[in-house]
Formats: C-alpha cells, sequence, structure tokens
C-alpha cells in the first residue's frame, strides 16, 4: 500500500513539474531539466537512451513518458532480485535491460504469454507411430554437443510481434527444419505461420493455440510457403490458396510429456532433430544472455523450438530459438538449464517427420 501510494505521488509531482516545463518554451516531454540525484539520474539517462534506441513514441508525451520511467525502474529491480542468486555463486547477470524493460508484467503476459492454449491431454495424440518407438530404442551413447544452428536447417528467427501465436511459428519452424534434414534440400523452406494462424480451425489464432492439435491440422492439410500465404501477425480470414500449391505435410509425430526422463529430448534432438515445446516464459520478459537455471516455472504459456543442447561444462542446459526477433536474447535464442524439468520444457514436446514439398 505505501509503495503503491509513494508511486502514484512520484507520477503526480512529475506530471505536475513536466506540465510547467511543457506549456513554459511550447515543447515536449523532457524530464532531464528536473534535478535527480545521481543515482536517480543515472537511471534516467539509461531509460532515455532506451526509449531513443527503441523508437517510443512516449518520448513526446510527458505524462506516458513519467509512467514508462516509472515502470523501467521497477523491471530493473525485479532484474537485480533474479539476478541475486546468480550473483551469489558469482556468476554473470542473466537478467536486465531488455526491449521489454518498460511494458508492466500484466501488459508483457497480454502481449507474449497468452498464445499457448493446451486443450488436451498430450496422450490423446500418440497415434500413428514409428517415431514414439524410435525413441524407445536404447541409444546409450549420444553426442555431448549438438547445436542445430550450425547446421543449414533452420530459417532466419522470426517475430510474432503481440500475436499470440507462438504455437504456430515454433511448429512451423520445426516443420521447416525436418524438410531439410529428411531431405536434403539446398535451401531451407520458409512456411507459413499465418496460415495456421487463420486456417486451423481448432486454434483461436492470435488469442492463442496447441501445439499438438495443430500438428494434427498439419498432417491433414499441410503448411504452404510464407511467400504464398504472408505474415500479418493477426487473426484474418482464411485465404484460399490455388490447390495445386506445393505444402509440406507432417506425414507422423507425437506430442509427449517427458516429465523426469528428459535424456528422450536430448535424444530426439540428437538423433532426429529440432523438437517444438512448450515452456513458461513469464521472467523472460526480463532475460538477457546466459543461461536460466533459477526462478522459472512449470507452469507454460509460451511455445518454442529446441535446436540443440551441450551437456559439457557444469551446467548442461537447452538451446532454445524463440519468435520474438534477432533482437531478444542471443540473436533470438535463449538457454536453459537441462533436468528438473525447468521453464517447462518437458512437459509437451511434439517431435515429427514431413513430407516433400510437393
Amino acid at each position: 500500500m505505501y509503495k503503491s501510494t509513494c508511486q502514484t505521488l512520484f507520477i503526480i509531482l512529475f506530471c505536475v513539474i513536466n506540465c510547467c516545463l511543457h506549456f513554459s518554451d511550447g515543447g515536449g516531454a523532457d524530464l532531464h531539466r528536473l534535478k535527480f540525484d545521481p543515482e536517480e539520474k543515472f537511471l534516467y539517462d539509461r531509460f532515455y537512451n532506451f526509449a531513443v534506441k527503441h523508437g517510443r513514441t512516449y518520448l513526446n508525451d510527458s505524462l506516458e513518458l513519467v509512467s514508462r520511467f516509472q515502470i523501467f525502474k521497477e523491471s530493473v529491480q525485479r532484474a537485480e532480485i533474479l539476478n541475486a542468486p546468480y550473483k551469489k555463486q558469482g556468476l554473470p547477470p542473466v537478467f536486465g535491460v531488455n526491449k521489454f524493460s518498460d511494458l508492466t508484467q500484466e501488459e508483457f503476459k497480454a502481449k507474449y504469454l497468452s498464445g499457448l492454449k493446451q486443450q488436451s491431454s498430450p496422450l490423446k495424440f500418440q497415434s500413428r507411430f514409428s517415431l514414439l518407438e524410435e525413441n524407445r530404442m536404447s541409444v546409450k551413447v549420444f553426442p555431448q554437443l549438438v547445436d542445430w544452428r550450425k547446421k543449414p536447417v533452420l530459417s532466419p528467427i522470426k517475430d510474432q510481434g503481440s500475436c499470440g501465436a507462438c504455437w504456430a511459428f515454433s511448429l512451423t519452424e520445426t516443420m521447416e527444419s525436418m524438410s531439410v534434414i529428411q531431405y536434403n534440400v539446398t535451401s531451407v523452406p520458409k512456411l507459413s505461420p499465418q496460415e495456421l494462424i487463420d486456417c486451423n480451425d481448432g486454434g483461436n489464432g492470435c488469442e492463442g493455440g496447441d501445439i499438438c492439435q495443430a500438428a494434427e491440422w498439419a498432417t491433414n492439410h499441410g503448411i504452404v510457403a510464407e511467400s504464398l500465404y504472408p505474415i500479418t501477425r493477426h487473426t484474418d480470414a482464411c485465404k484460399q490458396v490455388s490447390p495445386s500449391s506445393k505444402r509440406v505435410k507432417i506425414t507422423d509425430f507425437y506430442c509427449q510429456n517427458f516429465t523426469n526422463k528428459e535424456m528422450g529430448i536430448l535424444k530426439a534432438v540428437a538423433n532426429h532433430g529440432p523438437v517444438t515445446v512448450a515452456v513458461d516464459a513469464a521472467t523472460w520478459h526480463n532475460y538477457v544472455g546466459g543461461i536460466i537455471r533459477f526462478h522459472c516455472s512449470r507452469h507454460t504459456n509460451h511455445a518454442v523450438q529446441i535446436v540443440g543442447y551441450n551437456l559439457n561444462g557444469d551446467v548442461p542446459y537447452y538451446i532454445l530459438r524463440n519468435s520474438w526477433g534477432s533482437d531478444f536474447g542471443d540473436h533470438g535464442y535463449l538457454y536453459v538449464k537441462f533436468g528438473d524439468n525447468l521453464c517447462g520444457v518437458a512437459t509437451r514436446v511434439v517431435k515429427l517427420n514431413v513430407s516433400p514439398q510437393v
């Protein structure tokens, strides 16, 4: 209550002062003319540079500028709390200022964590399956390090924007990868997540979908190239594409829970290819790089692609490909500690095969 009251008074005070500044010279918002204590001044300069870098329009709006500065301060404080266990162990920070640092936690969840709607148990989708049997086979030796980024099997990092369609992006990305791995094509096909968003009647478009159900739809219908069905990042009516258009179909897949048996995920990634998984990405709001090993629950709210792992070193980890643009994390990728189902990575895993693009 006290904190909330202080924040409100802070905003009111800044707004009054800035209104005076604004009307005194007819200019736009400018908090640089206010007197801060050194620590506050450093933080404001950091915020201002952040806003300029990301082209924030509220630089010309005194009211929102003050509000976003307060949100930015809270984000920096939250990152410090998240980094505490890393700092205690002498490790570099994993959380900090990124392009989401002027969003409240509620705004971040609404924009980026609304895309996963689990409609049923993964067991419903374990149907057809050579892949499931393949994964049960005993493979005692497999590489300590697998990184599919080093092979020409991944399309460029995509940005889903505020469209809650992580389920569509992550699934089509795995279909793209498997097209190259299975058929040795010379270039990665760019498939259309937008077709899944618009046409999959079992999903809710940009309001969310289920990676397992989406795999079922792509088995029955296939996905066309992005050039034939461009990304709009919002839900549209399903467009008719020429029946003669080439499609990639899923020929078989499984959707499985690997909790307490994560070696099965490594086996799949090493011996087959990238997989699509559900994750908890709530603390990714503040992620800047490094291996996430604390503060990540199993309550899944997002979907990504696992494109590798590294068992060398003190902390084994997964390599995850996200769909929040190449300016997130490590050029669009991030790292999560292997084991203990951290971030819920083992809760819902889709492994698949595809047809040629015909």
